[in-house]
């Protein structure tokens, strides 16, 4: 890869400073000597408060010290350790997916007692993942959720994190780049790309280390700009983060909480305002019969005060196993009013009888230079046919670069159950299952991943994928498995959709 990107977090134990064992780490958590570990008081006074040591730097570090995480995974005699950051006040913490090897470990912030953490949620392909901190204090601090799509080259930032595993330590510097690369051969040659859909990062000039991945990327009015995700091999002062915007257009994809926790309420909000905004509401749900509109805003959730989508989508996952009525403030314009919605059935796609199926997808190839998913509607097939598997090669022949391709067909599932689907391709692809489009992974970009959580019924599921080759390598591969928890997502590797799984009609 053109950054020669390495992720940091996975830092164990004999690679740090101090050495220790999974055992060793037990026995400090039951002896409470994490406290010990992380106090930053020692006895000493605070100078004055109008001492010119207060710098603004300080006073940021100051503010968002208490919501910085320090996370601990023992695995086989090690512990793997890295960062995050409390982002809501019910102990949900905001980290990379990569420093989470097992799905449980260990929390410590500064100056408070060890807690164990569980895994909530995760998506391996945006390396992000949510976790919650396991009987939190009732007055746990938190970091505002920033922006970052207006970040200014040199403004200044903080890192904090947990490097090494030796406990909270902050760095500061710049931003360097507020839209690096990630992937590809060089800028020259990337400025001539159409429609490149690789993702940007963040890079920036303050220290950070293994063990520092998932900790925040922090502006001066201490709010999270981006998660620390990697490093550059061979460079010095350059540190990768994943924008906080990403995180924030990802996080209801990263949960789905009402499909996993199978209630409706038939609303969803903008990921990118200021506060809890509503975008969409669907016809006869509960949401519209509560009278809600695109629009209004959500102050509050049954108590607790609303700042963005995110607080809102967390607030579901804490409240909707429970399948009990939800209290809200609403802003609609100037008048406050109480809602109140009882979530309802979560519905999934009816499945219908279909006989007469032969094995394959059938295929249309379609020759021509794209940079996105063209209407094949409007294309003329230059090659048609039945294709066993997404097998691109077979059905492109000689044509090495410039074609798009669309196969249709049936996808069987085998039982009622809640399913990660994952498409991987070089360029762009689309899956579209039972008529609705599920992933859109177009652009042109290197082979990548993209997944969605469906929950789905068994039986056969009409089927589309659309996908378009530019030049260079080409690839399109199709991955299904159960999912029985968020949390042990990629800590197996994922399924490849068998043939046998595959057909059409004739």
């Amino acid at each position: 890869m053109f950054l020669r990107a390495v992720p940091f977090g996975l830092s164990n134990s004999s690679c740090t400073s101090s050495v220790f064992t999974a055992v060793a780490m037990v026995w400090l958590i039951v002896l409470g000597l994490g406290f010990g570990l992380l106090s930053t008081s020692w006895g000493f006074a605070d100078p004055p408060v109008d001492s010119p040591r207060y710098t603004p730097l300080v006073r940021v570090i100051q503010k968002i010290e208490p919501a910085v995480v320090a996370l601990f995974t023992p695995v086989d005699n090690q512990i793997f350790s890295g960062s995050g950051t409390v982002i809501h006040s019910d102990g949900y913490v905001l980290t990379n997916n990569h420093v989470l090897p097992k799905t449980e470990g260990f929390a410590l912030m500064q100056g408070a007692k060890p807690l164990q953490f569980r895994v909530v949620s995760r998506m391996p392909e945006a390396d992000i993942a949510i976790l919650r901190l396991v009987n939190p204090p009732t007055n746990l601090a938190t970091v505002p959720i920033g922006r970052s799509h207006d970040l200014m080259h040199g403004e200044s930032v903080v890192v904090a994190g947990n490097p090494g595993g030796r406990g909270i330590v902050f760095t500061a510097g710049i931003v360097s780049a507020n839209n690096v690369l990630e992937g590809g051969p060089n800028a020259m040659i990337m400025s001539n790309y159409v429609n490149d859909r690789r993702d940007r990062l963040i890079q920036f000039d303050a220290a950070s280390n293994r063990g520092n991945s998932g900790g925040p990327l922090v502006n001066m009015e201490g709010r999270v700009i981006g998660v620390v995700a990697a490093v550059i091999n061979g460079e010095q002062n350059v540190g990768l983060a994943i924008p906080i915007d990403r995180v924030r257009q990802s996080m209801e994809s990263l949960l789905e909480s009402e499909m996993v926790h199978e209630s409706t309420l038939g609303l969803r909000l903008d990921p990118l305002a200021e506060s809890a905004v509503v975008r969409e509401v669907v016809p006869d749900s509960p949401a519209d019969l509560a009278g809600l509109h695109p629009g209004d805003e959500i102050v509050s959730l049954d108590g607790k005060s609303l700042h963005h989508a995110i607080d809102w989508q967390l607030g579901l996952e804490t409240r909707l196993p429970a399948r009990k009525l939800l209290r809200m403030e609403t802003k609609e314009g100037d008048r406050l009013k109480t809602v109140e919605l009882q979530p309802s059935n979560y519905k999934t796609t009816e499945v219908a009888d279909i006989l007469g199926t032969q094995p394959g997808l059938k295929y249309m190839m379609c020759e021509g230079k794209f940079n996105e998913m063209p209407d094949f509607d409007e294309l003329t097939a230059n090659r048609q046919g039945v294709s066993e598997d997404l097998e691109v090669d077979l059905v492109a022949k000689d044509r090495k670069d410039y074609f798009a391709i669309q196969f249709d067909g049936f996808l069987r599932v085998d039982k009622d159950d809640l399913y990660r689907l994952i498409i991987v391709s070089d360029d762009g692809s689309k899956l579209y299952l039972d008529g609705r489009l599920l992933i859109d992974h177009d652009g042109n970009h290197p082979p990548k991943p993209a997944g969605q959580l469906v929950r789905l019924r068994k039986g056969l599921h009409p089927i589309r994928i659309e996908y378009f080759q530019g030049n260079g390598e080409k690839s399109l591969q199709l991955f299904m498995d159960p999912c029985p928890s968020r949390a042990s997502l990629s800590l197996t590797p994922p399924t490849k959709v068998p043939k046998e799984a595959l057909s059409h009609i004739p």
